[in-house]
């Protein structure tokens, strides 16, 4: 699996488009977001040399764990913290994530942005981080 690489002007004009679409269903709103959300941590142009490592491990143990998609997945890198951001197929693959994320060399703190859908519901749910007041 490759990574998608944008310039990150782009990126954030594409975000801004889609955060300002006025979108009725609150789904397509939810994803157009998670989407957002991808786009604006996608730059890479900044990142420390030990940060880029941490996350390039990120992807290479999520890619030899299989079973999880993480081509809809970002993570960003700051001083071994990680934001993930992004959409995955159920809760499951959420806390998997998560674990494989916690368990990379140099990996201080994570902060989970991932939203999934229910599959009952059709709702997308939201990170417990994300859905806590305040």
């Amino acid at each position: 699996m490759s990574d998608v690489r944008l310039d990150a002007k782009v990126a954030r004009a594409i975000a801004r488009v889609l955060r300002m679409d006025d979108v009725d269903l609150p789904m397509l709103r939810a994803f157009h977001g998670v989407l957002a959300d991808i786009l604006m941590t996608a730059s890479e142009a900044d990142e420390a040399p030990a940060d880029g490592q941490i996350r390039r491990a990120i992807r290479a143990q999520l890619d030899s764990e299989g079973g999880i998609s993480n081509a809809l997945i970002n993570f960003a890198v700051k001083d071994g913290q990680v934001e993930i951001r992004g959409a995955v197929a159920s809760e499951h693959d959420r806390e998997t994530v998560l674990a494989i994320v916690r368990t990379v060399y140099g990996v201080k703190e994570v902060h989970d942005h991932l939203v999934w859908m229910d599959r009952a519901t059709h709702v997308f749910m939201p990170s417990p981080e994300d859905s806590c007041p305040g």
